[in-house]
């Protein structure tokens, strides 16, 4: 039976390798596999197998007193497991000035801690790209099921065609998101000349949600999408074998198969796919390809937040049973702003809202303590994102020999950013005002280059590829059994959501290869 390659367990590799064992392939998952603590493991088995209302005050303090990791995202249940890197690749342990992206190593990747929105590409969007939408089309249906999108049929189902919701199960709205969504209904005919449509966000969450409000600390109920579970599934059905606590530094193509290289093993196969993530992958290619002292590029799409009042009574929304993820989506379609679509995601009361509030002021944020209360009971909060064409990119070069490696990095600013941003925000705050919401222009904020995780165009796929490009099946030049399978490989990176596309276009190359 031919054997194939997977490297890497997030969203891309279960995704591939879902692909593959459909098509009776035999399938070898490689990973490094980090996982939490067995303390924040037990914490989550605690709540998980408890009620909300069972939970104890200590457990509670536990999981919303984490900080947020020293590298930048969320600590699940207080572990810092989804940015640790091995020993074994000192590389990852440099910190960076030029941006904020980050590896993960994580026995499932960043899914471990992302924040679940859904949606797909559109044609309009993917103008640079040798394939379209509706080349993705079967495959976002194929990795829905293993999403468990939770969404409705609503507007923007003009706006994504390819995108469906067969269980039309939305999670339940807050009371701050379904009176915005009233409003936001009403002034459709107003809205639409500013070139906004809306909708309920759509998030990869399983039936079951308690509205506990913990999701941005990790679900005790494990009901968000994670890679992690999917790898469980697939070892389930027979057709996975997963090999944990590998992590590969370079490959080998002949005739006969690939070699895959860590520091204690060779492992062949009949074909690789790779799929651990843009920093790893172009780390594992620039070794494997002689490409080190060559600047590669990694596209971000760039995004800003913009917080808002809203002047209407909803009750208290802090005593609220609610979920804390995206509630609502705003796509903003208006060549005079920006060429291509600008995506927007609205969150409403969250618990961090008053003391991020309060470090504002800061000496007085203690003072200031009631006022944060006050206006974080009335704040929502928009998180927009840009196409990579109108983004700063992120240059990096390997540099070093063998075992004294380093990436050097330096930002490529877009001189089109900041008057995106600008139009963009002027944009949003027109439709806030129509909807009942104060847009607090002057508090809104370019965040760090990279920041959005949304990265990747490290060899962007081609119809006649180059050295550092790839062909529509993710194979660097030159090669015939290698695929990249990750964002490595988009020629651009559109403002809607990444994390379907990546799933949708790894399960595309695994299909077809």
């Amino acid at each position: 039976m031919p054997r194939d390659l997977v490297l890497g367990s997030g969203p891309s590799g279960v995704a591939a390798a879902a692909a593959l064992i459909a098509r009776g392939r035999e399938v070898v998952m490689l990973d490094a596999g980090a996982t939490m603590e067995a303390s924040a493991t037990a914490l989550r088995a605690r709540m998980g197998s408890q009620e909300p209302h069972e939970w104890t005050a200590d457990d509670r303090a536990a999981i919303a007193a984490a900080p947020r990791s020293e590298r930048g995202g969320i600590r699940p249940f207080g572990s810092d497991f989804l940015f640790h890197a091995p020993d074994s690749e000192p590389i990852w342990c440099e910190e960076t000035d030029v941006h904020a992206l980050r590896p993960s190593f994580a026995r499932g990747g960043l899914s471990n801690g992302w924040g679940s929105a859904v949606l797909p590409y559109r044609d309009e969007d993917m103008e640079a790209w040798p394939i379209n939408a509706s080349d993705l089309a079967p495959h976002y249906a194929a990795v829905a099921p293993i999403l468990q999108v939770a969404g409705r049929q609503d507007d923007l189902a003009a706006i994504f065609p390819a995108y469906a919701h067969p269980s039309n199960r939305p999670l339940p709205a807050s009371a701050q998101a379904a009176r915005l969504l009233d409003r936001l209904s009403n002034r459709r005919d107003a809205l639409r000349p500013l070139g906004i449509h809306f909708g309920m966000a759509s998030k990869a969450v399983a039936d079951g949600c308690r509205q506990c409000a913990m999701c941005l600390h990790g679900c005790p109920y494990r009901l968000i999408f994670s890679a992690d579970q999917a790898v469980d599934a697939l070892v389930a059905t027979g057709g996975l074998e997963y090999r944990g606590g590998v992590v590969a530094r370079h490959f080998q193509e002949d005739e006969t198969g690939v070699a895959v290289h860590s520091d204690s093993e060779v492992i062949r196969g009949d074909r690789l796919f790779i799929g651990t993530g843009v920093l790893p992958t172009a780390l594992i290619a620039a070794r494997s390809l002689g490409l080190a002292g060559k600047w590669l590029t990694i596209k971000d799409s760039a995004h800003f937040f913009l917080p808002m009042l809203h002047g209407w009574r909803a009750g208290n929304p802090a005593a609220e049973s609610r979920h804390s993820l995206v509630q609502l989506f705003w796509e903003l379609i208006d060549s005079k702003v920006d060429p291509h679509l600008i995506h927007t995601q609205l969150y409403t009361y969250n618990h961090g809202f008053a003391p991020d509030i309060a470090r504002r002021f800061g000496p007085f944020a203690g003072i200031a303590k009631p006022l944060a209360e006050l206006l974080s009971r009335r704040l929502i909060v928009a998180q927009t994102f840009l196409h990579s064409d109108s983004s700063p990119s992120i240059g990096m070069r390997l540099e070093g020999s063998a075992g004294q490696e380093h990436f050097a990095f330096r930002a490529q600013p877009n001189e089109r950013t900041a008057v995106v941003v600008r139009a963009a925000t002027n944009r949003l705050a027109r439709a806030a005002r129509l909807a009942g919401l104060l847009a607090l222009t002057p508090l809104a904020r370019l965040n760090p280059l990279g920041s959005s995780f949304h990265c990747g165009g490290t060899f962007p796929m081609r119809r006649d590829p180059k050295k550092s490009e790839t062909d529509i099946l993710g194979r660097p030049s030159g090669l015939h059994r290698t695929h990249l399978i990750d964002a490595s490989v988009f020629p651009t990176i559109p403002a809607s959501t990444i994390t379907f596309s990546v799933m949708a276009n790894a399960h595309r190359i695994a299909s077809l290869s």
